[in-house]
């Protein structure tokens, strides 16, 4: 008789990949860092002159909002703050405009190799992140799918039939390719926001102390941009690995499968996550659903995939009450809040 579905004990990290996700985002910051690093060694090597002004004025301070992350193409917004320039001190530059962007290119090259690496299959994200998430939900589908189903345990009886196989494989190296084309946009944008920072402060006669502010200023733009992509690539990688194995399952093996949905029931929980926790859905309508506007940012869901009988009713009917009876607990008591 097969057993029920698998649920994980612990509902605040349901997919268990809050310490991978953790682990990237300190990954992601170490590499950042070193990114402006490099620009603001450009700022001290280039030669500043300093001249005295008396008149009324104005200089320009980077505009960071601390909670808002900004599109990949949004350029650096400076804010306009009058003065009163008595005696003030303004800067030029007398290092060559060449000399600067030969630094420029050196800087941006380096952050390529942090960011992106040579090709799809050597890129750090996936390798160490991204691949191990995806290869965890498929072990996760495995296990899952094996104790429901004696016809799926018979034709996947070790994990490693399943990881060697072709339909896995190919699932593998379209995520490869996804995840390096991503991480390429993440280290454009790198590039392109510190360099218009420098030069924008260049333009703007600002001198290099504030330069190299706002250059860390906007490096601490990206590092929180690096860890939303790590909050939500890590996440997705292993909630469609799962979608992936149940739809193959039930595409060759025939078997009625529907997707719980699982919310991570912690305080953060956006609402419309976790009145979907215990539910069943299609897996089309599960995978339609984490696609839809920001469902999979910063989103720390999973699922378990239920078999279910001819008229689409789950063969571990109990295990489903009580998990919905979780989540309605859950909700009741944040209403009572």
């Amino acid at each position: 008789m097969a057993r029920a579905p698998i649920v994980p004990g612990n509902l605040s990290d349901p997919g268990n990949f809050d310490r991978l996700e953790r682990r990237a985002i300190k990954d992601f910051t170490r590499r950042i860092k070193a990114a402006g690093d490099a620009y603001l060694a450009i700022v001290d090597s280039i030669e500043f002159e300093s001249f005295e002004t008396n008149r009324a004025g104005f200089t320009y301070e980077l505009i960071v909002d601390p909670h808002v992350i900004p599109a990949p193409d949004a350029k650096p917004q400076f804010r306009c703050v009058p003065t009163l320039e008595t005696n003030a001190r303004r800067y030029t530059f007398r290092t060559l405009t060449q000399t600067i962007a030969q630094a420029l290119e050196a800087a941006g090259r380096l952050v390529d190799r942090l960011l992106v690496g040579a090709d799809a299959r050597t890129n750090w994200f996936s390798l160490e992140y991204v691949i191990p998430s995806f290869e965890q939900g498929t072990a996760q589908s495995w296990r899952n799918l094996g104790v429901q189903s004696a016809t799926y345990a018979a034709t996947r009886p070790t994990l490693a039939d399943l990881i060697t196989s072709e339909p896995y494989q190919r699932r593998l190296s379209l995520l490869q390719t996804r995840e390096f084309e991503l991480m390429k946009g993440l280290s454009g944008t790198v590039k392109q926001q510190l360099a218009e920072t420098l030069t924008g402060g260049l333009a703007q006669g600002i001198g290099p102390k504030e330069i190299a502010k706002n250059i860390k200023a906007q490096t601490g733009v990206e590092i929180r941009r690096a860890e939303r992509i790590a909050r939500t690539e890590i996440g997705m990688a292993l909630r469609t690995a799962r979608l992936d194995e149940a739809q193959d399952a039930a595409s060759r093996l025939g078997s009625k499968i529907r997707i719980m949905h699982l919310s991570a029931l912690s305080p953060t929980t956006r609402l419309t996550h976790a009145q979907r926790h215990g539910h069943l859905y299609d897996i089309e309508v599960e995978r339609d659903w984490f696609a839809a506007g920001s469902n999979s940012i910063n989103c720390k869901c999973s699922m378990t995939e239920v078999l279910v009988d001819d008229k689409g009713q789950p063969l571990s009917k109990g295990l489903v009450d009580r998990t919905q009876a979780a989540g309605k607990r859950y909700l009741e008591a944040q209403n009572a809040e």
